[in-house]
């Protein structure tokens, strides 16, 4: 067994690890409007590989143990102060422009200036690791299971420390465990140093209301509240005495009416202001319409059009706690709408908490739903792209009444129709899955008032809000006048319907089911309909598309989106780097001039086993958290107990792996990571099952246990091969 001081130290440096990647992820999300799951992971593993390769220039087995402790604790407290250096850097120089899209270089500056700290973390852990290959099995038991517990700490922590001041976490966690190895005073004096820095500023930040270390948006505006969990970031400014604009993460808003309780305590009366905008239309069409469920409640705007038409019950189904708290507490004298006896305010993912509401609604409205989180891949990205896939239709079709309204609200902008023409393809196959093959009495497309800025693909770019509704009855022509008439009178145009001639042929052609997958394959953008299996509804150009993205112009609504993949794309760049540093560190540097023939042979083999093991589990992770997300709805807890579970399973199989496999035997190793994953690979079209469980807590359960078991035998591979080679 390893010495417990040791096994308390890799502990400590790996959660600090994975609490650096969890909240580096969240930090991404306000520095570029996106999240990118796939970079924080990159740049941990990096660190960890990188370190690894330096800390292999010295033989970790020879020396005393004193001195080899003594070597840990300065990697630790290197980890820790360059953790705070970051965190200084990032919130001293940062000053994103709300409206502006990130430089591509400040990106990769951002993201890279958390590697110095990763790497001293893994040459720490290979160190840990390399001392005796008894000890393998435990160290990295210690090491998984303390990274899994922190996986259910972040969300705690995020919540608890607000904003950029919660990287002070895991750097204190890493001057503990510096501190906790420290042999000679110097060593013991810096891990004492970085202890008391860490919890000194963590104090100073919480006394002046957590305004110490922020990441300040560009501007004259002051925010009069700041807001961080593990979902956003939300900034409230006081655009006039009647609202208040609610910021999420870098631009994604919001807005907040006045509407506070009269003198004598009563509510106020509905406001003919409230019908208008792009939520109303749907009760233009004057059917009954009494039960509603709004999907995203954010400040409170999609509440009012149903309460001004008189609906006798409104479930607002809304992903981020904060905004629910905002409602109902911060704001609660200037916005009276969680008082209303009709309005219950629901913390739940729509899709997730309509399938398992048992209720069945008149309308399903979503308006506008997006942080743009979902234009790039990576673990937070799939909440709102949940929403837009054939299978999340289905949720909402089959929770509506036989005259119920299914209706959404998307940008359209008729010079790049990319969200509108893939809207209504989504609608068109989701009625075809639901039984009405012909759509095109059953879905109705209007557009509201114009507005003009910017340019879109060297095109005038004239932005305007499209709206659907897609019913299982169709409309009769009444329903198609009266919207006719709404259209109107705010200066809008029906644009597709029963029996209207629409502007755009392309509306005719999807439409028609006859011409729906030839306009789909010729259109010059990613229309077809997402599915839970390829979700991302605002991935919206083509792979042949991303070689002109650099040279391509484009307006205030097209930017957001499309500059999504350009960040993407120069993240991706930034980590195959990382990856060509990487491989050209291990060929040129190791094994060294005094390894045999023989070693040179097994390192280059097991070099590749260990490319292979590393690989497939990312993929593996990701893969999981992708399909599960559908299932837990929050995509922060999902991520969490992907990671937990599945970091707990592999820590128990690490600790497993010399009883099972005491000769190392890889042919069985990889006879049972084989079999293994081909269970799982059959399973996966069995996994909506899991949501046919109506206990939360036993869904969370039952998904936890299969992935400790799936991490469980993962757990097996890496520890065989250290004792292997």
């Amino acid at each position: 067994m390893p010495p417990g001081r040791l096994a308390v130290a890799v502990a400590c440096v790996a959660s600090a690890m994975l609490l650096v990647e969890i909240i580096v992820t969240r930090l991404f999300s306000v520095l570029f409007y996106y999240h990118f799951s796939f970079f924080a992971v990159s740049l941990v593993m990096s660190g960890l590989v990188i370190g690894g390769i330096l800390a292999a220039r010295t033989d970790p087995r020879e020396g005393s143990e004193e001195v080899f402790e003594r070597s840990l604790s300065v990697l630790s407290a290197q980890f820790s102060a360059l953790i705070i250096v970051a965190l200084v850097a990032i919130t001293t120089f940062t000053q994103p422009d709300i409206g502006g899209a990130p430089s591509l270089v400040m990106v990769a500056l951002y993201g890279l200036i958390f590697l110095p700290g990763l790497i001293a973390a893994g040459s720490f852990l290979a160190m840990a690791f390399a001392r005796n290959k008894e000890w393998i099995g435990t160290l990295y038991a210690w090491d998984l299971v303390a990274a899994a517990v922190a996986c259910l700490s972040a969300i705690a922590l995020l919540r608890l420390l607000q904003g950029p001041v919660v990287l002070l976490a895991p750097a204190l966690i890493a001057a503990a465990g510096a501190l906790i190895l420290a042999r000679g005073r110097r060593e013991q004096i810096a891990g004492v140093a970085l202890v008391a820095l860490s919890v000194a500023m963590i104090a100073v930040s919480a006394a002046g209301g957590h305004t110490l270390f922020r990441i300040t948006p560009e501007g004259l505006r002051k925010p009069i509240l700041e807001r961080w969990n593990e979902h956003s970031r939300i900034i409230a400014f006081k655009d006039d005495s009647a609202t208040r604009e609610l910021i999420i993460d870098r631009a994604a808003a919001t807005y907040m009416r006045s509407m506070p309780l009269k003198p004598d305590g009563s509510l106020p009366e509905p406001d003919p202001a409230w019908r208008k905008g792009a939520q109303f239309p749907v009760y233009a069409v004057e059917r009954q319409l009494d039960n509603v469920a709004i999907i995203g409640v954010g400040g409170g705007q999609d509440l009012l059009p149903p309460v001004w038409h008189g609906a006798k019950r409104i479930d607002g189904y809304e992903l981020n706690k904060t905004f629910i708290d905002l409602i109902q507490t911060d704001f609660k004298d200037f916005n009276s709408l969680g008082a209303r006896p009709e309005v219950h305010l629901i913390h739940s993912e729509a899709r997730v908490g309509i399938a398992h509401s048992g209720r069945q609604y008149d309308v399903i409205q979503a308006s506008m739903i997006d942080t743009w989180a979902a234009t790039a891949s990576g673990g937070f990205v799939l909440s709102e792209n949940g929403l837009y896939t054939r299978e999340g239709w289905q949720v909402f079709l089959s929770h509506l009444t036989d005259n119920g309204i299914l209706t959404m609200t998307r940008w359209h902008i008729a010079d790049a129709p990319a969200e509108t023409h893939r809207l209504l393809a989504l609608a068109a196959e989701s009625l075809a899955d639901a039984g009405v093959p012909d759509p095109r009495g059953h879905i109705v497309f209007l557009r509201s008032t114009k507005l003009e800025e910017g340019i879109a693909f060297t095109r005038r770019e004239v932005s305007t809000y499209g709206t659907i509704l897609v019913s299982k009855t169709p409309f009769d022509e009444p329903e198609i006048n009266r919207l006719r008439v709404w259209c109107d009178t705010i200066g809008g145009e029906l644009l597709a319907g029963p029996g209207v001639p629409s502007s755009d042929p392309v509306f005719d052609q999807i439409l028609n089911p006859a011409t729906r997958q030839q306009a789909i394959d010729d259109s010059v953008f990613n229309i077809a309909p997402p599915t839970d299996m390829q979700p991302y509804f605002f991935l919206q150009i083509r792979p042949s598309d991303l070689v002109n993205l650099r040279r391509t112009d484009f307006g205030h609504i097209t930017d957001i989106t499309f500059n999504g993949v350009r960040v993407m794309m120069i993240l991706g760049a930034c980590a195959l780097l990382l990856v060509i540093a990487v491989l050209m560190l291990t060929v040129f540097t190791l094994p060294g001039s005094h390894a045999t023939p023989e070693g040179r042979r097994v390192y280059r083999w097991m070099s590749l086993y260990f490319l292979g093991i590393g690989f497939g589990y990312i993929l593996i992770q990701l893969g999981l958290h992708q399909r599960l997300i559908i299932i837990l709805g929050h995509p922060t807890l999902a991520l969490s107990v992907v990671l937990f579970s599945m970091l707990l399973g592999t820590g128990l199989g690490a600790a497993l792996s010399g009883r099972l496999f005491p000769s190392a035997d890889m042919r069985r190793v990889a006879a049972v990571l084989v079999g293994t994953l081909a269970l799982l690979w059959i399973a996966i079209p069995f996994f909506p099952s899991f949501d046919a469980i109506g206990s939360y807590g036993l869904r969370l359960a039952a998904i936890g246990a299969m992935l400790v078991v799936i991490g469980g035998v993962l757990g097996f591979a890496f520890p065989a091969g250290v004792r292997h080679v």
